[in-house]
This record gives structure tokens, C-alpha cells and sequence, in this order.
């Protein structure tokens, strides 16, 4: 009789809770499960050799300032709040900070080179995957598990330099924050890097959820959600680039199918009483508005696809259906499920659109205080020292079941608009063959 192979197992043990930790609540729309499987990796490109420990201090100073804490907080065993040190330590810091140094041009550079730069035309480039090596230091944590046994901040910073730029990049738990929040965060670490710690504006909704508060406080009238009577319900140019995607990839398909894509939008831009306040809120804020489009859109003209697209979220979009939204989120998670609602035909084709434009990424970083000397320079040169010229965003861990996936990162010092895409060869050869046509 064979011997029984010897087995060895280690349970993982959360580290043990710190009692001089402040918390701070997960709320309702970053504790998803969507959300849960995703560590953000965000690189920001510079055609400027940065001061990095500038960038790093200042980037730590910022986090000190009332509740802009939240950002240096760690995940707690359940991963249903959040821990912040306090004070924040040598050995439990705000920021986990790294930095490569490469003495070379960046253009010099194998991979680097690659990177997505503006061309006369419109243009297929590598797409961020491409450049993991450059997203965060080697070891980062790459899943929430990770976070949750090992006692690291939230927030990570490493920073690559080379001789004439610098690139600069972040990585966080997507239960901590979506894009305006990266947006906030930009700009107060601009105002600290400068100096002008007294004008970072505050951080509300940190503990008591802003979202949770409109959609309880009372109204005239409360609407019904009327996106989810019509489908089956599961757990400017914006319409133009949609459009665009969406024919392609409907032209793409071996069978004809209706697409249904899916918009982000921010809730806090449609609720009045959100809307106009000039704080900022580190946390998801996205709901959803769904567009409908029909198997045969590839052979409608590209303003008639993108008419119906943006009739569809002009319907959705309006305060009161945004609230109604939010009611049935809050309903699902009162009863233990998900808040989470996805509303198509069953057989349609999920394109998931997320436009940055209205957080003005290439415009709201301002690090020129950091700068230590110029790179490019010259006439193609349209940028101020000190902000962005290109950006990407990626998870840390790739998955193939992720794709059809669209996001406008927005409109750069040259007018022109980057997209990410995470689309199936066959929807990129409609692409390219759209761009040659142009």
C-alpha cells in the first residue's frame, strides 16, 4: 500500500487589528463585487525629469490633512472598512513609495519607447498592458487578499526617472476611489507640491455616505426606475467615440447581436444637492445608464448610432431616475445581495463606456514645482512644465474574461482624445479599417 504523500497547509492570518487606528467605512457603492476584484494601476507620463522624493513628501503631507487620511488606509480582515494609522510611521506609512532610476532618454529606452504618443492622424498604439513594468514596484499588491494580510497602505507611488522624463505611477484597491477622486487627489497633491496646503479643499463623506443621505432625504415625488421595467435585469463627442465602438464591434460579431452599452455616470453630478460643492469625495460615486442599440447599428450612419445613444442616457441621466437607480442599489443591498443591476436584452453584448473627459486629467496635475530640469523641448512641445503628457489606467492582474471595455481618459494640451480599449482582434481590425478609411 502506497504511503500517503505528506501535506502541509498554512492558514493566512490577518494581521492583528491596531487600536489607535481610525476607521472609516466602506459604503454602498465601493463594496461591490466588481469593484472588490480590481487593483487599479495608473501611470502618468512627463516631459520633465521630476524630483521624486518632492513628489513623494508631498504626496505624504497631503494625505496628514483632515480626512484625506482615508487614502492612507489599510484593509481590515473582512474587507468591510477601513484602517488608517494614526500618526502614520516610518514603519506604517501613508504612501508605500519605490523609484527606479534609468539613465537613459526615454526614447532610448526598449520598452519605454513603445509608450502612446500623439500622431498627425488617428492611431492604433500598445495598449497599457504592454507596460506593467512601469506600473508599480516589483512584489505590489495585486488583489485585495493582499491588502487584507499583509499590513500595506491602500495608496502605492513608484516613480520611473529617466534623463529627459519621468513617469509616475499609483496603484489602489478600486474600493477606494474612481475617477474623480483621482481627480481630487491630483489637485490637492498639486496645491501641497506648491505650497499652498491652505487652499486643498476638504474631504467630505469620508464616514457618513453623501450618496445614502440624498437618496433618503425627502422628495415630492419619488420616481420608479423605469430602465429596469424595460430589459431583463441581472445582478459633445462622447456620443461620437460610443458610436464609433459600438458599430465596429457590432460589425465585428460572427453573428449578429444588439449591444447594450454601459455608462458611467457620477452620481454626484446629478444630484442637485452634490452637484455644486466645491469639496472633494474619495470614494466610487459611479452609477449606471444603459444604451440599447440594435444588431444592425453597424449598418446606421455613425449620428444616427450616436443620436440613440445619447437619448438613451438623457432619459437616464435626469436627477430623479439617478435617485431611483440608487433606491434599487440600496434595496439590493439591504437584502444581502450585491449592489450591483445590470439591465439588457439577454442576448446583447455588454460594452462597459467610461468617459474621463469631465475630470480633465491632462490639465489638473500641475507638479512643475518638482521639476528639476526639461526634456523635451522644441516646437512639438505644446505642454506647460510639469503636467501630463499621456496616461493610462489597467488592473494589476489581466484577466481574459474582461473585455469589450472602453475608456475615454480624455482630451490632452493637443486636442487630441485617447481611448483604452480592451476589445477582441476582430473589433480592432474594424477599427484600423475605420481609421484608414478617414
Amino acid at each position: 500500500m502506497a504511503r500517503p504523500r505528506d501535506v502541509f497547509c498554512q492558514l493566512k492570518t490577518a494581521p492583528s487589528p491596531v487600536e489607535t487606528d481610525e476607521i472609516y467605512p466602506l459604503h454602498m457603492l465601493d463594496d461591490t463585487k466588481t469593484l472588490r476584484g480590481i487593483v487599479v494601476t495608473w501611470t502618468l507620463r512627463f516631459n520633465n525629469v521630476l524630483d521624486a522624493d518632492k513628489l513623494h513628501s508631498s504626496l505624504s503631507e497631503l494625505l496628514e490633512i483632515g480626512d484625506w487620511r482615508k487614502m492612507g488606509t489599510r484593509t481590515d480582515e473582512r474587507a468591510v472598512e477601513i484602517h488608517v494609522p494614526r500618526p502614520f510611521t516610518a514603519e506604517r506609512p501613508a504612501v508605500a513609495y519605490s523609484q527606479e532610476i534609468l539613465a537613459v532618454d526615454i526614447e532610448k529606452h526598449e520598452l519605454a519607447r513603445a509608450l502612446p504618443k500623439g500622431t498627425d492622424r488617428a492611431s492604433v498604439q500598445p495598449g497599457p498592458g504592454e507596460f506593467r513594468a512601469f506600473a508599480a514596484r516589483k512584489g505590489a499588491p495585486e488583489a485585495l487578499d493582499d491588502f487584507i494580510y499583509h499590513d500595506v497602505p491602500q495608496l502605492s507611488l513608484h516613480i520611473t526617472l529617466f534623463n529627459d522624463a519621468t513617469l509616475v505611477s499609483l496603484s489602489w484597491p478600486h474600493t477606494l476611489m474612481g475617477v474623480m477622486g483621482q481627480q481630487g487627489l491630483l489637485r490637492g497633491w498639486s496645491m501641497v507640491l506648491a505650497g499652498r496646503v491652505s487652499d486643498v479643499p476638504p474631504v467630505l463623506g469620508a464616514r457618513e455616505e453623501a450618496i445614502r443621505a440624498a437618496v433618503d432625504a425627502p422628495v415630492e415625488a419619488k420616481e420608479d426606475f423605469k430602465v429596469g421595467q424595460s430589459f431583463e435585469r441581472m445582478g459633445g463627442k462622447r456620443h461620437l467615440l460610443t458610436a464609433w465602438v459600438a458599430r465596429a464591434l457590432t460589425s465585428s460579431l460572427p453573428q449578429p447581436r444588439p449591444v447594450t452599452v454601459l455608462h458611467a455616470l457620477n452620481a454626484r453630478f446629478r444630484i442637485s444637492s452634490l452637484a455644486n460643492s466645491p469639496v472633494v469625495y474619495i470614494q466610487n460615486m459611479a452609477v449606471a445608464a444603459f444604451a440599447s442599440l440594435p444588431e444592425d447599428s453597424h449598418t446606421k450612419s455613425l449620428v444616427h448610432v450616436a443620436l440613440e445613444n445619447r437619448q438613451h442616457l438623457v432619459e437616464q441621466a435626469t436627477e430623479g431616475q439617478v435617485l431611483a437607480f440608487l433606491r434599487e442599489l440600496l434595496q439590493n443591498a439591504k437584502t444581502g445581495g450585491d449592489p450591483n443591476i445590470l439591465c439588457c436584452p439577454s442576448d446583447a453584448v455588454l460594452l462597459p463606456f467610461t468617459n474621463w473627459e469631465r475630470a480633465n486629467i491632462f490639465k489638473t496635475a500641475d507638479f512643475s514645482p518638482a521639476v528639476v530640469r526639461a526634456g523635451e523641448m522644441g516646437p512639438l512641445r505644446n505642454n506647460a512644465p510639469g503636467t501630463i503628457v499621456y496616461h493610462h489606467a489597467d488592473s494589476m492582474r489581466s484577466s481574459s474574461a474582461v473585455r469589450d471595455v472602453v475608456v475615454v481618459l480624455g482630451k490632452d494640451h493637443g486636442g487630441n482624445y485617447w481611448l483604452n480599449g480592451v476589445l477582441l482582434p476582430s473589433t480592432w481590425l474594424k477599427i484600423r479599417e475605420d481609421i484608414e478609411r478617414m
